[in-house]
């Protein structure tokens, strides 16, 4: 293995002729859709060449090679889960352009596009304004989180934690508990309520990366109300063959880096089964801003998982288990011992203490330890004529510690959580059905149950120990026709939630006037038992047109919905802090109901160099939950005195609210020119109705541009590129300077660069890219992160990112 790897590195051919300046621009395409097969492998043969020339295709399908002499030249091209490929193709013009047409194995193989009629996995509609990331994309983010990765999708950035590299994503204004995260089918489940808890998800896993921006409650229920990201993992082989991948990451800030494998094998003897395993560590060391560094923001992670199923064409099994640990400091600036210090310290550029701060890979007090357990099962079962029936089972147990700064006497943790939920799933795919000659019907029918209990153990108070069920049913229908898509959508559920509040917390909320008399009993143990039920039904419309019928490249997407939300549990009984969380979190059970009307139009070219996306949205919502900071008066203003020093506060309160904004992106690569440009931009305009003011923590204007020169491949490598892009992130002037701690940070220019390449083989890809980040090291505090408080955001860094893939069939097919 390793002598032919090294083999087809370093062999290369005599310089071609001067004659031999033909260009071929092929692109692989799915047979039965038309989609653009992205990593097929191209061998070529030229005229009078001793040796085949590899490359492989792009995102979109598409590969270029030049320096061809004029003739007939052999291609044959492979992709696993396709028929192998052979024909001839005669080079007579300078530049040749071939579609080349793959069949996939099975008809559930090929990939969805917007003029699919039968969709076989959990990708939105076309009606669902969406940006996807994968292939060498998704490749140049390995070794960040998922918010991190997410942030390049226009609508998106990061709601930043108070640990190193820790953020949760946000999508068109909306965070947490209105995103829903979806993982390999399955709804992510964790302690949503910490501004620092980031997703328990592993993004090495993903084969494929898409987030849906907007309400998506129909499909995936009122947690999507602001948007999902769904995380497709790569699928199982399907016939015989052996791949796998091994990469490595290294980064100067946070210093570290780590590894990943993954191994897929569907064995000969056994035609069907197929399984994988795989498995990723990364360690860094404390974060370092552009003048100090952030004291015990080191980080452990490391991610472990397996799977195996049998697969046909009648039907498929699937089994699998992941686990994901993570151990992360929490920044040792968040500790006040009097109100001054923090009023002192909004006004310094450099917290107090900072001459005492290590860039050290020692983990100590506050932490947070997390273990994340998944363990799932799923079967697909063709039913003929009928259409397909996809059934989905899933145990998720999330374990959280959290350790405060205590006597050393004290070795355990202050906070323990665990939630355990079970959900269970099922979907009915319909078969199309032919409306006249030109018109089709398809549609999804599901149903979806789920329990969770959640278990609190501290000697103070904050989440409450509750348990609930929720159930919901939803039915989606398309009306497909060449150039006009309609779409339909309902969906009900229903939730019922049981709080057990400790006397403490029951006595502390009651005082407050925070807890609802008609749903809360008092029990035995001097506490209280809190009873609520929800109800929520949603729905949605949509058409999309493509209005000029020599350019069908261009559409026009509208969609409508009403979507209902039910108050999470800490909007409803937070009352409390945590290391975690530096912060007096305040909920409101009497919080009801959140709901939404809205809608939102798109227009796209996406021509063959040129793509253009323009987006604009408006959503009116009736009782918004908005998390918003209370100043106090008193001795420790405009924080309030705790035990654990003082803390600033934040509540839950009910308000009308208006959300608006607009996207626009734009790709382009230049015809006959190694160029390629890209750009995004995304603004966000939130009032809160009732107050007649701004809604707190809604992300300012911000604005990417990105420019690449590719050189041209060699026998030897391949999608080569030297990259510069820059980020402008506006100041927050939309907000009230009466309800906050501190005005909005100024605005800020990053600039950043990277360089990469590909080496192909015949059945190996080989990456190697190094990317740098806020190379001017500027000094800069995002509005929508807890750190701009106390601290400064990181400084330069430099990631240096290499991977091996191959893929290897056994038997006919080697």
């Amino acid at each position: 293995m390793l002598s032919a790897l090294a083999f087809s590195l370093f062999t290369a051919q005599a310089p071609p002729s001067p004659a031999c300046d033909a260009v071929w621009e092929a692109k692989v395409v799915d047979a039965g859709t038309g989609v653009g097969v992205p990593n097929a492998v191209i061998e070529l043969l030229p005229v009078d060449a001793k040796q085949p020339v590899v490359v492989r295709t792009g995102d979109e399908g598409s590969s270029r090679v030049g320096d061809l002499c004029h003739g007939t030249m052999r291609v044959v091209v492979t992709k696993a889960e396709h028929a192998r490929l052979e024909r001839q193709v005669e080079l007579v013009d300078p530049v040749t352009v071939t579609t080349l047409g793959i069949e996939a194995l099975h008809e559930h193989h090929s990939e969805s596009v917007e003029r699919v009629v039968i969709v076989h996995d959990d990708r939105p509609t076309t009606m669902l304004t969406s940006e996807h990331i994968s292939g060498a994309e998704l490749a140049q983010t390995r070794g960040v989180g998922l918010a991190d990765t997410l942030e390049k999708v226009s609508g998106v950035t990061a709601l930043g934690g108070t640990a190193g590299g820790m953020a949760k994503p946000m999508i068109r204004g909306q965070v947490g508990r209105r995103n829903l995260i979806v993982f390999d089918g399955i709804r992510h489940e964790g302690q949503k309520w910490g501004i620092d808890h980031a997703p328990e998800v592993d993004p090495y896993a993903a084969g494929r990366i898409t987030v849906i921006k907007g309400a998506a409650t129909t499909r995936f229920g009122p947690d999507a109300i602001g948007g999902a990201v769904l995380v497709d993992p790569r699928p199982l082989l399907r016939s015989p063959g052996v791949g796998g991948e091994v990469s490595s990451v290294g980064s100067s800030n946070a210093l570290g880096g780590g590894g990943a494998a993954r191994i897929d094998h569907a064995p000969l003897r056994l035609k069907g089964f197929a399984w994988r395993a795989e498995a990723n560590i990364a360690r860094h060391r404390a974060v370092l801003t552009p003048d100090y560094p952030l004291d015990n923001t080191g980080a452990l992670t490391w991610n472990a998982g397996g799977r195996a199923g049998y697969l046909s064409e009648p039907f498929d099994i699937e089994v699998g288990y992941r686990v994901m640990r993570l151990r992360a400091g929490i920044c040792s600036c968040l500790r006040l011992s009097s109100p001054e210090e923090f009023t002192e310290g909004l006004e310094r550029s450099r917290p107090i203490g900072a001459e005492f701060y290590t860039p050290d890979f020692e983990i100590e007090r506050a932490f947070q330890d997390v273990w994340h357990h998944l363990a799932m099962a799923r079967a697909r079962v063709e039913l003929g004529q009928a259409g397909e029936l996809h059934a989905i089972y899933a145990y998720q147990f999330n374990d959280r510690k959290e350790f405060d700064v205590v006597r050393e006497s004290i070795t355990g943790p202050q906070l323990t959580f665990g939630l355990g939920t079970h959900t269970g799933g099922l979907r009915y795919e319909q078969p199309s059905v032919p409306l006249g000659r030109e018109w089709a019907l398809v549609g999804t029918i599901g149903a979806n149950v789920s329990h969770q209990r959640n278990d609190f153990e501290a000697a103070t108070t904050l989440i409450p120990d509750y348990q609930q069920w929720s159930g919901g049913v939803f039915a989606v229908e398309r009306f497909v026709h060449e150039r006009v898509e309609l779409e339909v959508g309902g969906r009900y559920e229903g939730l019922d939630r049981t709080a057990q509040l400790a006397e403490r917390d029951y006595l502390g909320q009651y005082a407050g006037g925070r807890l609802e008399d008609e749903v809360c009993e008092r029990t035995d143990d001097r506490g209280a038992r809190c009873t609520e039920v929800f109800h929520t039904p949603s729905a949605t419309a949509g058409v999309l047109v493509r209005p000029i019928a020599r350019a069908p490249e261009f559409s026009v997407r509208l969609e409508l919905n009403s979507s209902a939300r039910t108050p999470a549990i800490d909007e409803q009984f937070m009352n409390g802090a945590a290391p975690s969380f530096p912060i007096l979190g305040l909920g409101d059970s009497r919080l009801g109901i959140e709901r939404t009307w809205g809608g939102t139009t798109t227009a796209q070219y996406a021509g063959d160099w040129l793509l253009v996306e323009a987006s604009g949205y408006a959503n009116y919502i009736d009782d918004y939950i908005n998390f918003t900071p209370e100043p106090q008066e008193g001795q420790c203003a405009p924080l309030t005195c705790t035990t654990r020093g003082p803390l600033p506060v934040f509540a839950f309160k009910a308000v009308d609210a208006l959300f608006a904004g607009a996207e626009l992106r734009v790709d382009l690569r230049m015809p006959e020119l190694p160029f390629e440009v890209s750009g995004n931009a995304a603004w966000v305009r939130a009032r809160d109705l009732t107050g007649n003011g701004f809604v707190s923590l809604v992300p300012p204007d911000r604005y990417t541009l990105a420019g690449r020169y590719l050189w041209p491949d060699s026998k030897v490598s391949a999608r080569g590129y030297l990259e510069l892009n820059g980020t402008f992130v506006a100041r927050q002037r939309r907000y009230d300077p009466e309800a906050d701690f501190a005005a909005p940070p100024p605005g800020y220019v990053l600039l950043g660069a990277g360089a990469g390449v590909e080496f192909p083989g015949k059945q190996h890809l080989m990456r190697l890219s190094l990317r740098g980040s806020n190379l001017l090291n500027q000094r800069y505090r995002d509005y929508t992160s807890l750190l701009r408080y106390f601290v400064d955001k990181p400084g330069w860094a430099l990631t240096l990112r290499f991977s091996i893939e191959w893929s290897a069939p056994l038997g006919d097919r080697a």
